[in-house]
């Protein structure tokens, strides 16, 4: 049986059956041992529910998860997850793909310096705090700059948009529910993905302006536009956890 999992800060653990593929949705310091007992012990609803798309909480609570990291000689996280819990805390973020450092600097302006952000002193002193300031700049950002990108991509099809708008769109990196009036709602965290992702999210919006549903046609434009953009799809997974912060 292949297992496909996802990562994320919800303090949960959730499956369901798709496509013959066990669909696994777990808290980023759940381990992989942790994982594969969960799903052993479940075993018996994972093979009733083969075929139907049915999902199951398993556990929501603290037995099964940790609720903080603390690195013992014991135990050492990933690098990968050591990073993660800095983004949460507001200490690093991710800009164009890139790990960028958060650090107070001695202004009243937040700005970026090579790979350091640096944010106004009274911002840093706690976490809501930081994180405000950095969402803030990113939503500043992506205005300017995958403004400008949405701009290029609509005149290489000859196709531009009406509007275009930068928010929090929780479990989306677009929306296109008017299409028809060629608006694009954009999630602000959209800057924070590297150059090819962006592309692949700013095609799959511009192939909703002909093709509503993701029908062949809908992925026939996207392929024109983005040969490999299976593997970005599958990429841009990584990357969903940057929108539960």
């Amino acid at each position: 049986m292949k297992v496909e999992v996802t990562k994320t800060y919800r303090r949960v653990v959730r499956m369901h059956m798709e496509n013959g593929v066990l669909k696994v949705v777990a808290h980023w310091l759940l381990s992989e041992k942790k994982l594969r007992q969960i799903i052993t012990e479940n075993f018996e609803w994972i093979n009733t529910h083969k075929a139907d798309g049915k999902a199951v909480e398993v556990t929501a609570q603290s037995d099964v998860l940790p609720k903080r990291h603390v690195e013992t000689k014991n135990e050492s996280m990933s690098r990968e997850g050591s990073i993660l819990g800095e983004i949460y805390d507001g200490f690093k973020t991710v800009i164009f793909g890139d790990i960028v450092k958060i650090c107070a600097g001695t202004g009243t302006k937040t700005y970026l310096d090579e790979d350091v952000l640096y944010i106004p002193q009274k911002s840093f002193a706690s976490r809501e705090l930081r994180l405000k300031s950095i969402k803030a700049y990113l939503k500043k950002i992506a205005s300017a700059y995958v403004s400008n990108e949405i701009a290029n991509f609509g005149s290489d099809i000859s196709l531009c948009p009406s509007k275009i708008e930068f928010r929090d769109n929780d479990d989306f990196w677009v929306k296109c529910s008017l299409a028809s009036q060629r608006i694009l709602c954009f999630d602000y965290r959209i800057v924070q993905l590297p150059q090819k992702l962006r592309r692949y999210v700013i095609a799959h919006a511009f192939a909703h302006f002909a093709h509503p549903l993701h029908d062949d046609d809908f992925w026939n434009f996207i392929s024109n536009a983005l040969p490999r953009y299976k593997d970005y799809a599958k990429e841009l997974e990584r990357y969903r956890v940057l929108k539960e912060i």
